[in-house]
C-alpha cells in the first residue's frame, strides 16, 4: 500500500544499502531529544540493529532523500509478551527537522493504522519513554491510549495502543 506522505514521495520498505539513510535520521532525532535534555535514544544506533530491521523488512523511509523513517513489525514480544492479538508494532519513528512540524509524524502512524486494518488488524501498538511526557501528549494526541507502565521493562517505559 502506497501513500504519498511528504513532497508526493510515497512510504518505501528501507533496502539493503539504506542503512546510513536510517541511522543518520535516527541520529539527527537523537542529537534534537538530546538537545532537550532527553535522553531516550542513544546518540547513534547499532548499524546491526538497522540492518536487521532491513533485512527483516520492517524498517520504512519516506521521501527522497529521505526525510523520515519508522519500524513496523508484527511481535513486539520484549515489550508487549506473546499477546496473540493481530497489531502492528512501531518503533524507531524519526522525522527529519526540515520536515518536522507538518504532521508527517501523525501522516506516518495513520498510513500503520490502514495498513494494520487493510489485513484486518485494529491495533497498532507502541511503546513511549515513561519520562518524556511531551512524546506521550503527541501519541495521545495521534489517538493512542494508554494501556500500562510494564515494570520489568529495561527503561521507563509506556506502552499505547490505537485501534479501530
Amino acid at each position: 500500500m502506497a501513500i504519498l506522505l511528504f513532497n508526493h514521495a510515497p512510504i518505501r520498505t528501507a533496502l539493503p544499502g539504506d542503512e546510513n539513510a536510517v541511522l543518520d535520521l535516527l541520529s539527527g532525532a537523537a542529537s534534537w531529544l538530546h538537545e532537550r535534555g532527553i535522553e531516550q535514544w542513544p546518540e547513534r544506533f547499532p548499524a546491526d540493529s538497522v540492518r536487521e530491521q532491513i533485512a527483516a523488512g520492517e524498517a520504512l523511509l519516506v521521501g527522497s532523500p529521505a526525510v523520515a523513517t519508522v519500524v513496523v513489525s508484527d511481535s513486539d514480544p520484549e515489550l508487549w509478551g506473546d499477546d496473540s492479538v493481530p497489531a502492528y508494532y512501531i518503533s524507531r519513528l524519526a522525522v527529519a527537522r526540515e520536515a518536522a512540524g507538518r504532521g508527517l509524524g501523525y501522516r506516518i502512524l495513520d498510513w500503520v493504522q490502514a495498513a494494520a486494518s487493510a489485513k484486518g488488524w485494529r491495533y497498532v501498538r507502541l511503546a513511549a519513554s515513561k519520562d518524556n511526557p511531551g512524546l506521550r501528549r503527541y501519541y495521545e494526541k495521534a489517538g493512542f491510549l494508554h494501556v500500562t507502565d510494564p515494570e520489568d521493562a529495561g527503561h521507563p517505559t509506556s506502552l499505547y495502543e490505537r485501534y479501530r
